[in-house]
This record gives C-alpha cells, sequence and structure tokens, in this order.
C-alpha cells in the first residue's frame, strides 16, 4: 500500500505520528507538506492532516481512481458553514444558527443573543486580542458594532479573502450562535476502507468563560478528559451515532478520521459544533501513551484495549515574573510539547491549553504549561494533577 500524506509543518506532531503508524505496519509513506504542486506519484491512499487538505485530496483521488472522498464531500467537509448547512437539512435540531454575515441585519437571527465569529475554513487557538475577530464572542449587536469595524467586515465577506494559513483557499468569516454549557463531550471516530464507522474513544472538557471587556468573551474549554463510553449520556451516544451514520451515507467516506463534533448538552438540548475530518491531538496523545501501537491497531481494524485515561490542562501556578527555574526533572514527563518554563516568562495563573495571550507589540514570554497526566481513573489522575502542580510551583522561584 503506497500511502501520501498530506499536512503542514505546523501539525508536525499529527504527521509524524501517523507515518509512523503506517510504516509500521510495512506499507509505504511519503509526506507532501506545506509544498504541493509537485506531486507527480499515484498513490493507493491519501491522508490529510488538515481540513483545507481535503479538496486536494479529492482532486488527486478522482485523478487516480481512489474512491474515499469526491469534491463535494471535501468542499463541504472543509467549509463550516457548509457542513452547517448541509446537517441543517438532514438534522436541524442540532446545528446552532450560523451566517456569513454581509450586513448588520444579517446578525438579526441571533435576536438578542450571543455569537461568535469564526474563518468558515481552519481551526484556531491563538489569539490577539488586540486585532483579531477570530473566535471572539459578542454579548449580542450592539457590542459587536461597538467592538468590530462591520463595514470593512462585511466588504471582506462579499467577495472572502485568500488565506495563505490554509492552502490559499477563499476563506470567510461566519457568525455563529454561542453556545451556552459547562462541559462538552467530544468523540473520536475512524471510518475504515468499507465505509464503517467506529467510536474509539470520548473527551470530555469543562468550559471556561474569558471576559475581555464589556462588550467581548471567549468561551473554550480548559482541560480535557477521557471519559467512559458507558458514562455519555444516552442522547448525546444517540445522536453521535445518528449524525456519523448520516453523514457517511450522504457523503460515501471512506479511510477518515474525524476528532469531534462538540456536543453541547445542558440536560434537555444538544448542539453541536466543530467536526473536524481529521486526527487530532487527542489521538496522537492516546497513540503516544500506548507506544504507538494505537494508530497501527486502528488502521489493521484490530481490537485494542486502551489501558491509560489522560487529562490534558494547563498547570495551576501562582502568577507573577518567573526569576528561577529549579530542577524539573523529576516532572518533566508530563509536560507537552513546547510549555516548558523559561526564567523571565510571566506566569498568569490557570491560562488558557492553547491561547497565546500576547498583544502586537508585547515582547514578554508568558509561561503556558501544559500537563498530559496519566492515570486509571477520573480520581487517580485528579490527584496526580494536584501532586504534580504543587511539584512545579515549588520549582518556581519569582522576581
Amino acid at each position: 500500500m503506497k500511502n501520501l500524506i498530506l499536512g503542514y509543518t505546523r501539525g508536525r506532531n499529527k504527521w509524524h505520528g501517523f507515518s509512523e503508524a503506517l510504516k509500521s505496519i510495512g506499507q509505504h509513506v511519503d509526506l507532501a507538506i506545506d509544498k504541493f504542486d509537485n506531486i507527480n506519484d499515484k498513490y493507493d491512499r491519501i491522508w490529510s492532516m488538515a481540513e483545507s487538505m481535503l479538496p486536494l485530496q479529492a482532486e488527486l483521488e478522482e485523478k487516480w481512481g481512489i474512491k474515499n472522498i469526491s469534491k463535494d464531500a471535501a468542499s463541504i467537509l472543509t467549509n463550516k458553514k457548509k457542513l452547517d448547512d448541509f446537517v441543517v437539512d438532514l438534522m436541524p435540531s442540532i446545528i446552532p444558527n450560523s451566517v456569513i454575515p454581509t450586513c448588520l441585519e444579517d446578525l438579526d437571527i441571533f435576536g438578542d443573543g450571543a455569537f461568535c465569529i469564526k474563518p468558515v475554513i481552519g481551526s484556531g487557538g491563538k489569539q490577539s486580542y488586540d486585532t483579531s475577530v477570530a473566535y471572539m464572542s459578542y454579548h449580542n449587536k450592539e457590542s459587536f458594532m461597538k467592538s468590530v469595524p462591520c463595514d470593512l467586515l462585511f466588504q471582506l465577506n462579499k467577495k472572502g479573502f485568500n488565506d495563505p494559513l490554509f492552502n490559499n483557499y477563499t476563506n470567510y468569516y461566519m457568525a455563529q450562535e454561542h453556545l451556552h454549557a459547562d462541559t462538552l463531550y467530544s468523540p473520536y471516530h475512524y471510518v475504515n476502507e468499507k465505509g464503517n464507522i467506529k467510536t474509539l474513544f470520548w473527551l470530555i472538557a469543562n468550559n471556561v468563560v474569558n471576559n475581555i471587556d464589556e462588550n467581548r468573551f471567549e468561551t473554550k474549554p480548559m482541560s480535557f478528559m477521557t471519559y467512559p463510553e458507558l458514562e455519555v449520556p444516552s442522547k448525546v451516544e444517540y445522536y453521535t451515532q445518528y449524525f456519523f451514520d448520516t453523514m457517511i451515507d450522504e457523503l460515501k467516506i471512506k479511510n477518515m478520521f474525524f476528532s469531534g463534533p462538540d456536543f453541547y448538552w445542558d440536560g434537555v438540548n444538544i448542539k453541536i459544533i466543530d467536526c473536524n475530518p481529521r486526527i487530532g491531538s487527542g489521538l496522537q496523545i492516546m497513540n503516544e501513551l500506548h507506544d504507538g501501537q494505537y494508530l497501527p491497531a486502528i488502521l489493521l481494524d484490530k481490537p485494542f484495549a486502551i489501558k491509560h485515561s489522560y487529562m490534558w490542562t494547563p498547570a495551576k501556578l501562582k502568577p507573577g515574573r518567573i526569576k528561577e527555574i529549579k530542577d524539573t526533572s523529576h516532572i518533566e514527563k508530563y509536560f507537552g510539547q513546547n510549555h516548558k518554563l523559561k526564567a523571565g516568562q510571566i506566569s498568569t495563573g490557570y491560562t488558557w491549553p492553547a491561547a497565546d495571550i500576547s498583544r502586537p507589540g508585547d515582547k514578554e514570554s508568558y509561561a503556558r504549561p501544559i500537563l498530559t497526566i496519566t492515570g486509571k481513573n477520573r480520581s487517580d489522575m485528579l490527584d496526580t494533577y494536584q501532586t504534580v502542580c504543587k511539584q512545579l510551583q515549588d520549582c518556581i522561584v519569582y522576581a
């Protein structure tokens, strides 16, 4: 089997781990990273590590006679607004209101309610609170008008804009109903070569609101933890199965991983957002915790017993400027990639797992230690988390 992986340099953790999984089961792998103009060989299977790669994958598949994703399906799965509209036609009750606004009146669909602005293509975690509207929420239309150069955004949305971050596709800003829930449930799935869907595992996350000013706020999951499938609310599990069965039947998808969608469940109503047709960080972590054996088992359609649960969350530290870091070798196994502390950094306390809190022109370096805690169950992981946070705190000397 000859495989081609499409990806970006910034997503190395995903495509590197996945390429190693394919090689471990005796398959040939080539990588196309950032540059896609010189793909001349023919391949048996293509894997996209970002949804913005799907249109290229569909184009190459049509050229080589592969039938894992069509151009129509790729167009829908790449674009959040198109996916919303597609699912609304099939399952209208679970999709939040959304619109690509080109005038203020378009925002009337939210009434006096809150909404979030996000690009229709791509995913985001880094944030500039001074200049960016992406992934920012507004209390209502009036708050939006006070905070955003509306005419500029509306003009931009009339034609779209070329987005170099996502393969130079034409992007737009959509407004989507803000969802209120303390907890979200997020599954990982794989669709095999026969088009059969398999639930891999579930994560649960706690949502935290960050009020930026009187008009703007953001709600993001602060920590993620693996969650027993048997404890997932039955209504959430029902809609998960219905969602994926319908999607696969309608779009004829094969050989594809899914991270999400995120299910917002308040005990009565269910809404979903962010269905990502790619390997997510959670699956990569799970594979690493099982010594790289989990992804190969999935690809070979072999049973696999998950032995490790994990918690991915920021460390709780006292705020202040760090003067000195003592030896942390005894706890470095819990640190995520690129999250080691350095003298001179500013600790802001309990920060977002994937947030860029610096402002334009800000030369400060901010400490964002993210911990990956493993254990047998929730209680075990929480105990370990408290212990590691205390040990890390004891290693920090403040100025």
